[in-house]
């Protein structure tokens, strides 16, 4: 299965209105040479939906709100010459009316070339250890020299280890929000002509969202939820991603769906076990109308992966187990799922009947786009 995004820029007035309220650093400002061509670059930044990903934009319940720390807090735009000259570097705080869209930034470039553009979104976030999530310094890039290009691109990402585990292939440790975000585009600018871009900001986390129903007459006592197979490392930017697109049957848009993508590590991307422990969670009893009970875990945020566990059947990648009082029910894989790029929202249906033995995976793909899991424990 191909996995898919669908790129929705939309130029909502919060996004105009919130140039004038943020805070704007003029670090990065470099002026143009008398002799070369003057033109304006016009640049707005988007985040695609909360949940459109894989298919067609998200009209999920659960992808319906996108909470703050999913948000643009921050931003930085950072124009490149072809020579590798750092053009402008400029940085926006809106933390206070944190967004999905941001317009329009107005840049005097040098015109009659293509311009490297790369967007930083919510660089200063940081690990409960006190270590940035982008451990670099962006502004420390100077206008008028050369962009750090090969700091950059060899940049990781990564979780902190949690000492107190015994099993060193296990973590507790999610990605700290708001989450970070980044993208690099190249731009055509003309020689004589003043232009106008949007563009796209991608999260550079996986989000999975957990719904637990229970058909039993007996509320259950939730201890543990184990997702396996997940990378440690990511980039800092996404690398060796490629694309392709396809028209949208449903509202004559493009989607673009992703063919393939770069993870850091070699083989497996070094694999571990996110494990999520709860000190006090109960799914509520069936009710006496016949109405299931239900709860929605809060959002685990991960890093994407690749992870390929038999590679000679297509996917045989990730899985989940769940601990239900002091039993440990684990599910086979879930099929299709065969890669978890950044920038996707994860929904996952776990069904627990009177009878636990065992959970069964079924992988589904609904039109709003999100990719559904629905394991159910139980026959």
């Amino acid at each position: 299965m191909v996995l898919k995004l669908k790129y929705g820029i939309v130029a909502l007035v919060l996004g105009v209105l919130l140039c004038g309220c943020s805070i704007y650093s003029k670090e990065g400002d470099i002026p143009v040479a008398e002799n070369t061509s003057k033109v304006k670059l016009g640049v707005s930044v988007a985040l695609t939906d909360g949940a459109a990903f894989l298919g067609m934009q998200s009209r999920g319940s659960l992808a319906e709100a996108v909470p703050d720390g999913e948000k643009m807090q921050t931003l930085r735009i950072i124009i490149v010459r072809p020579d590798g000259t750092v053009e402008h570097n400029r940085y926006y705080d809106f933390h206070q009316v944190p967004t999905t869209y941001f317009a329009t930034a107005q840049f005097e470039v040098v015109g009659g070339e293509t311009k490297k553009v790369y967007l930083f979104a919510n660089e200063n976030t940081k690990f409960d250890s006190g270590r940035k999530v982008a451990n670099y310094d962006f502004a420390a890039i100077k206008v008028g020299e050369q962009f750090p290009t090969n700091d950059i691109t060899g940049q990781n990402i990564y979780t902190d280890p949690d000492a107190s585990l015994i099993e060193v292939n296990d973590a507790l440790t999610q990605m700290a929000l708001p989450l970070f975000m980044s993208e690099c585009h190249s731009v055509d600018v003309p020689e004589k002509q003043d232009k106008n871009v949007e563009l796209i900001i991608v999260r550079a986390a996986v989000k999975f969202t957990f719904r637990i129903i229970n058909k039993s007459n007996e509320p259950l006592a939730l201890n543990q939820l184990t997702i396996s197979k997940l990378a440690r490392y990511e980039y800092l930017l996404p690398n060796g991603v490629v694309y392709g697109t396809e028209p949208s049957e449903e509202d004559r848009t493009t989607i673009t769906y992703i063919k393939s993508y770069n993870v850091p590590m070699t083989g497996n991307n070094e694999h571990y076990n996110f494990k999520a422990t709860f000190a006090d969670k109960t799914v509520p009893a069936k009710s006496a109308t016949g109405s299931n009970g239900e709860v929605v875990l809060d959002p685990i945020y991960l890093l994407e992966s690749n992870y390929n566990d038999d590679s000679s059947t297509e996917g045989r990648n990730y899985k989940i187990s769940l601990t239900v009082g002091d039993e440990t029910y684990e599910n086979g894989y879930f099929n299709n799922l065969t890669a978890l790029p950044r920038n996707t929202h994860v929904v996952v249906d776990v069904t627990l009947n009177d009878k636990l033995t065992g959970l069964d995976c079924v992988v589904r793909v609904y039109p709003y786009g999100e990719y559904w899991l629905d394991p159910e424990f139980g026959q």
